[in-house]
């Protein structure tokens, strides 16, 4: 279970990776030229989606802490859960939609199977 929990948080650091480069260097991103009144919503989500995908390297030296553990793990799934959501109501993101379902379900299990492999 701890080799499915790493490979969880490795998938969570290349999925929200390529969507922070996406959206950073895309065209609505850092070399936009029009900056819109309402704000650069997906260069910032890409700056969030960054920060997301760096739980693995906070959590690396504690991945049998229960508690660390179980933090960053209610921290993902309540992420990818509610980013599932979002993009469901419109429903015009198919990709991102299921991206964000698969990591939900996969934080789900790996939040209910975390007794495997930490300690208290």
């Amino acid at each position: 279970m701890k080799i499915f929990f790493t490979s969880v948080l490795i998938l969570n650091l290349l999925l929200e990776g390529l969507a922070a480069a996406s959206l950073i260097g895309g065209p609505q991103g850092i070399f936009s030229e029009a900056h819109p009144e309402g704000g650069m919503w997906a260069m910032n989500y890409g700056f969030a989606a960054l920060a997301f995908a760096s739980a693995v390297f906070w959590i690396w030296p504690y991945r049998e802490n229960r508690q660390a553990v179980t933090s960053v793990l209610g921290i993902l799934l309540t992420f990818h859960t509610f980013m599932f959501i979002s993009l469901a109501i419109p429903g015009n993101q198919m990709p991102g939609m299921i991206a964000h379902a698969v990591m939900a379900v996969l934080c789900f299990v790996a939040f209910t199977q975390r007794s495997k492999w930490c300690s208290e």
